[in-house]
């Protein structure tokens, strides 16, 4: 099964925004309110300008941080790209729990050909893979996105939806805690791992 048909979840596109671009912001923002309003304060001091302007321009800067905040707990590949569709996956010629599993070591391939920890993850749902993903912790430089929480994220901005009930998550190692909670709250059904399909139960808080 060629690669490329399976890594459109994956994309790398460029990150363009810069984070460090707010200060000019604000700068800008200032320059362009102290030009429209000077005329009403051209006999007062820069003191009563500031006070005019401080609260408007804050709110503003700080409505533009929470956007760049939004912005970066989405997944990158879905960010720049647009949403990918489950029609773009490529699905096993014959479903099945072994075929699923070899999808999610699949994956694991990738994370290792991409420079990423040795981890893959796909869900599915009706013997369809409607999610997958490596790990992408070295690539977006994001400690929590192992291949679990990947797949989660890349399923849930396909279908839209967060509540990820009556599927299977596929990985090719045991989740750790972190990806198992995050599969109960996205209300996946059950965990098999590794490669002999073993059946790590429905997903718990706390195990």
């Amino acid at each position: 099964m060629a690669a490329t048909n399976c890594i459109d979840s994956g994309r790398i596109p460029p990150h363009n925004f810069r984070y460090d671009s707010l200060p000019a912001i604000a700068r800008i923002m200032r320059r362009t309110e102290r030009e429209a309003l000077m005329p009403e304060f051209r006999s007062r001091n820069i003191y009563e300008f500031d006070k005019a302007v401080d609260l408007p321009r804050r709110s503003l800067v700080a409505a533009l941080g929470a956007g760049v905040l939004l912005a970066n707990t989405l997944h990158p590949s879905h960010v720049f790209a647009g949403r990918p569709a489950i029609a773009e996956i490529d699905q096993p010629k014959s479903p099945g729990a072994m075929a699923f599993i070899e999808r999610a070591f699949e994956m694991r391939r990738l994370a290792v050909e991409y420079g990423d920890q040795a981890f893959g993850a796909i869900i599915v749902r009706g013997e369809q893979v409607i999610g997958q993903s490596w790990s992408r912790v070295i690539l977006d430089q994001d400690p929590t996105a192992h291949a679990e929480m990947s797949a989660i994220r890349d399923t849930a901005q396909r279908l839209n939806n967060r509540n990820l009930s009556g599927a299977i998550l596929y990985s090719s190692s045991r989740p750790c805690p972190m990806c198992e909670a995050a599969a109960y709250w996205a209300g996946i059904d059950q965990m098999i791992y590794g490669q002999d399909a073993a059946s790590a139960g429905s997903p718990k808080l706390c195990r």
